[in-house]
């Protein structure tokens, strides 16, 4: 079991952490070679009958050590709807790097019978947000994943929020009360789910206005895109500061003013950019890149090696090439 400890919220609304969710999670990671003769669900011996099409509806084909997405429906009126949403949010996604470059994603869809396995908790929080129950992990145990995020869409109104980790499996939140009919809408919102996303892989939000209760990893400035001194980051993005001209050592980061971010507008700065950008940086870019490339690419797939610089940062990513 794991915490969920991130809330992040889009533009001007300030960010937010602080939501526990707990769910149980197993399965062996797969290889291409078993996946010859995998079940509909993408899913070694597993009884694929109880994925009814009511509640779930899963990869036709899966891709081995593919990155999975597990889209969790909170309140929707209908599949259409549900499937919209899902469908607008990974094609924004996919118009950004890394992950439009990226083409080994696995995308799961949960759309339970009940609508009130989440609630909007607002005692003792600073916004509204979403909170839901320990049922979802029977849902998740039933497709018995290696690595996953979990994506709850939900059609309350509550403070969006993700996860911050690295390499765990994670959550995010995402507000969507509405369905995304035009298309500023579903720009919109594909780049708060990119902000998300981002969180859920460890990356820091590059300003000063996080309400935040103290310490935790939202106030850590361990890389990739926050350091604590102008020092620090010349060791961790020098190389890349003299390769790219929007890449140097700008202050404000993990709420704090003295803390130094590698670009003054990005996706990660969705609050006091001085205007949106549609990319991570290079910095994050590159780091996400490294993260697809080392934990979610076919076996037989050309990926770093253990003596890559990378992972003397991340020590923890060493476990993807194990």
């Amino acid at each position: 079991m794991f915490k969920l400890a991130i809330k992040v919220s889009f533009f001007i609304i300030p960010c937010v952490f602080s939501v526990f969710l707990f769910f149980v999670f197993w399965g062996p990671p797969r290889n291409k070679e078993q996946t010859k003769d995998v079940s509909p669900a993408g899913l070694n011996a597993v009884d694929t009958a109880k994925f009814n099409s009511q509640e779930f509806r899963l990869p036709s084909k899966i891709n081995p050590k593919g990155l999975s997405f597990i889209f969790f429906a909170d309140q929707y009126a209908s599949w259409e709807e549900f499937e919209n949403d899902v469908d607008s949010l990974m094609n924004g996604l996919k118009t950004i790097e890394p992950w439009g470059s990226y083409d080994q994603y696995n995308i799961f869809k949960i759309n339970p019978k009940k609508n009130d396995i989440c609630y909007i908790k607002t005692k003792d929080e600073r916004k509204p947000i979403l909170r839901c129950r320990e049922e979802v992990n029977q849902y998740l145990n039933e497709l018995s994943l290696d690595r996953f995020k979990l994506i709850v869409l939900s059609r309350q109104s509550f403070q969006s929020w993700a996860n911050l980790v690295r390499l765990e499996n994670s959550g995010v939140f995402l507000s969507v009360s509405n369905l995304l009919v035009n298309n500023m809408e579903k720009k919109t919102y594909g780049l708060l789910f990119a902000h998300l996303v981002g969180h859920s892989f460890g990356l820091k939000d590059e300003e000063i206005y996080v309400l935040a209760k103290a310490g935790g990893a939202p106030h850590t400035p361990d890389g990739p895109n926050c350091a604590p001194s102008a020092s620090i980051a010349e060791d961790w993005w020098g190389k890349l500061a003299k390769e790219y001209k929007n890449v140097g050592y700008f202050k404000g980061c993990c709420g704090d003013e003295n803390y130094i971010k590698p670009t003054q507008s990005s996706i990660m700065n969705l609050n006091n950019a001085t205007e949106i950008s549609y990319e991570y940086g290079p910095v994050s870019e590159i780091y996400l890149r490294k993260i697809l490339d080392s934990c979610y690419m076919p076996i037989n797939q050309s990926r770093p090696v253990i003596s890559d610089s990378f992972f003397e940062f991340y020590p923890e990513f060493k476990e993807c090439l194990e």
